[in-house]
């Protein structure tokens, strides 16, 4: 898995920003090939939440790809 961005809190805790999460949920039901059921857990977020997560990652890089992509014609 890729290297996540951290940043620390007040109490010296690691937090992860949202963008990181949605990645992680993505990678996790894509890549790894675990259910949402298990992602949820893992992460300690209710099922619908990681569905969106993932949803949303989905989202952002098909955005970043399309305006990416040059035209062919």
């Amino acid at each position: 898995m890729t290297a996540l961005r951290r940043s620390s809190t007040s109490t010296g805790g690691p937090v992860l920003r949202a963008e990181d999460l949605h990645r992680m949920a993505w990678h996790m039901h894509h890549d790894e090939h675990m259910s949402w059921e298990q992602i949820a857990t893992e992460l300690e977020e209710p099922l619908a939440a990681v569905e969106r997560m993932a949803a949303a990652y989905e989202q952002v890089t098909d955005v970043a790809a399309a305006h990416a992509q040059h035209t062919l014609f």
